[in-house]
């Protein structure tokens, strides 16, 4: 027999064998994937509506589960500054499936964030996606919210620890939270990005000089800030030679003296000023 016949047959006979594992497989994957959202369904019942993963690859493990079912929206709120070059490459093809499968994305930075060059290259991917990217001065905690319908907060004090949420008034609360940040936070726009970059400015100030005025110290103010003690200090100095002050103490007094904290301006007090 011609043996070019006999390679063409056996190789037909491979691929119609995998062909047919894969079909096995993905008929498998699929009714496993209901009787897993059935079961975490009924362990989230069982437990009050949330559960706790513990481990890093736990955690990620369950929020790329909820990624993938999400169909309509994603809020998220991702403090500490910049954020890792390998932390955001990871995240990115995920980010874009959900974005290309026509889910909208909010998402809250702290201001620091805009000084890393590797987080504003995924919010310039995301954002050409249709995603929407914004700051804020404050100190807020991490948290994701997919479809209004799950959330995952830190369940403990350095997040080897999250809590999966799916409690209805409990996640209804969550998004209440981000909305109301979102309306105070400022459109995410690259360094010298005109209006919003002064705006930003103006903010990280005042934010500082609220620390200043409760006592907080340099290390405490940048660590809430998301910013370096080094800039925080920068910032100090420049208020304490605009004021004239001689002491941490006075500069306290007179920041609050000055009035500079009693009126926030009514551009930042404008709702949907980032969209």
């Amino acid at each position: 027999m011609n043996p070019e016949t006999v390679g063409s047959y056996v190789v037909a006979e491979i691929l119609e064998s995998s062909a047919r594992s894969a079909i096995n497989l993905l008929r498998v994957q699929e009714e496993l994937g209901q009787v897993v959202a059935e079961y975490r369904n009924s362990h989230l019942r069982d437990t009050y509506g949330y559960v706790t993963h513990t481990g890093f690859a736990n955690i990620n493990a369950a929020i790329r589960l909820a990624a993938r079912e999400c169909r309509a929206e994603v809020l998220t709120s991702q403090p500490g500054g910049a954020r890792s070059a390998a932390v955001l490459k990871e995240s990115l093809p995920p980010t874009l499936d959900m974005l290309d499968r026509g889910v909208t994305m909010k998402t809250i930075y702290q201001h620091s964030a805009r000084s890393g060059s590797a987080t504003r290259d995924f919010v310039r991917a995301i954002q050409e996606r249709g995603a929407q990217v914004a700051t804020l001065d404050e100190n807020f905690d991490r948290l994701i919210i997919f479809d209004r319908t799950v959330a995952f907060i830190p369940a403990d004090d350095d997040r080897r620890a999250a809590a999966e949420i799916r409690a209805p008034a409990v996640v209804s609360f969550l998004v209440a939270l981000f909305e109301r940040s979102w309306v105070r936070a400022v459109a995410f726009t690259a360094p010298g990005g005109g209006r919003a970059a002064s705006r930003v400015t103006d903010d990280l100030e005042l934010a500082i000089m609220r620390h200043i005025v409760a006592g907080d110290t340099d290390s405490v103010t940048a660590g809430q800030l998301g910013i370096s003690v080094r800039r925080c200090q920068e910032y100090v100095a420049k208020m304490s030679a605009r004021l004239g002050s001689r002491s941490r103490a006075q500069l306290g007094y007179l920041i609050a003296k000055s009035g500079l904290l009693d009126n926030v301006s009514e551009e930042a007090a404008t709702p949907g000023s980032c969209a």
